[in-house]
Order: C-alpha cells, then sequence, then structure tokens
C-alpha cells in the first residue's frame, strides 16, 4: 500500500486506515488528538468503487468480496512491517487505527494474522464481515471498539458478538457507543485518546 507520512517526535507511531471516500491523511486529524507528538502514517485504499476509494471491493449488491478482503488483509500485514523497517521503527510503539471500511480491514487482519508487531488497535464503526471466522489471539495488544447506537451498517446485537469473540480469543477490548450513527464524534476522539492514554508508559 502507499502511505503518506507525517513524522513525530516520540516513540509512538499511529497508522491510520480511512473510510470508504477517503484517503491517506483522512484521518491525520483525529490522530493529532490522539497523540499530536505521534509520527502518523495513513495507507491509500487502491480499490475504486465508483470514484471512491476502499481497501476491499464490494460487489454491486452490496455484498463483500471476500478475494479482494483477503488480498487487501495480506496487503496490509505485508505493509506494516515493510513501514516498520523503511521507517526504523522497530523500538515503536504502535497503534492501528481504522475507520469504517478501515477498521473492517483491520478486523479482519486480527482474525488472519497472529501477534502482530502493534500494541493498540482502534476500531471506529467496524461492521460484521465473515463473522463466524474467529479472532487469533494477539498477545499483548488493547483494542478498543466502537459504534453509534444509530449506525446503520450493524447492530447492537452484532458489536456485542465481535466483542464477545474477542474476548474468547484472549484479546483485551474496550468499548465506547454514542447515540449517533456512523460518524466520529469528538466525544470518541477523546475517549480514543484517554484510552491511549492508559496504555503510555513505556512512551518516551
Amino acid at each position: 500500500m502507499q502511505e503518506t507520512i507525517s513524522k513525530g517526535s516520540n516513540n509512538h507511531v499511529i497508522i491510520t486506515l480511512h473510510g470508504t471516500g477517503g484517503h491517506a491523511t483522512s484521518l491525520f486529524e483525529i490522530a493529532h488528538i490522539l497523540d499530536p507528538e505521534a509520527t502518523k502514517i495513513g495507507f491509500q485504499g487502491e480499490v475504486n468503487e465508483k470514484g471512491m476509494s476502499r481497501y476491499f471491493g464490494r460487489y454491486p449488491d452490496g455484498n463483500f468480496d471476500l478475494v479482494s478482503l483477503a488480498n487487501a488483509t495480506q496487503n496490509l500485514y505485508d505493509s506494516i512491517y515493510e513501514v516498520i523497517g523503511k521507517y526504523n521503527l522497530k523500538n515503536h510503539r504502535i497503534t492501528l487505527s481504522g475507520y469504517s471500511n478501515g477498521a473492517n480491514l483491520i478486523k479482519n487482519l486480527l482474525k488472519e494474522f497472529t501477534d502482530l508487531p502493534v500494541a493498540n488497535v482502534l476500531l471506529f464503526h467496524p461492521s460484521p464481515i465473515t463473522p463466524a471466522k474467529e479472532f487469533q489471539k494477539q498477545g499483548g495488544l488493547n483494542v478498543l471498539m466502537t459504534a453509534g447506537k444509530n449506525d446503520s451498517y450493524i447492530t447492537d446485537n452484532q458489536f456485542k458478538e465481535i466483542e464477545k469473540k474477542m474476548l474468547t480469543a484472549s484479546i483485551k477490548v474496550a468499548t465506547f457507543t454514542h447515540n449517533q450513527g456512523h460518524q466520529l464524534t469528538q466525544e470518541e476522539g477523546e475517549y480514543a485518546k484517554n484510552f491511549l492514554s492508559e496504555k503510555r508508559e513505556d512512551i518516551q
């Protein structure tokens, strides 16, 4: 994946994945709220859907292209390791953050691979894709997952089922919901900031 980087001054790296129609830097603003001193790296979605960028495709009826999802998941996995080597980030604390389509890709990454070089994952408004597939065990990973109670892409029961499956895989997961829909809110961003602040012990 092509990346855009904004170098920071501490040893925290926030890798961002945008939603449908977004671009590599779409989540840099919220990443700055999360940690203004962190290095920000945004990955650009490579699938074009009616002029909108995505990470994996959908069919005209709205169903997800699972082959495209599998390819994008492998691409994300490879790209994370590539930027770690390219920018000498091996000893940095990495937070992987995604919204909507980006969150869904990260969520699938947690189902396909184990022991990722990532400390924190922020899943902003994921939706249920491949719900029958189990999560892999992720040693030491902290996950925050958010949703809107009026989000048309996921029900409360589906949200709780994703949380349950993560817990079954011994993934440490926290959740946050607000009363709006699919959009990111300021309150949500502040909650994510506080979530990361609690995990900052080894960030210099």
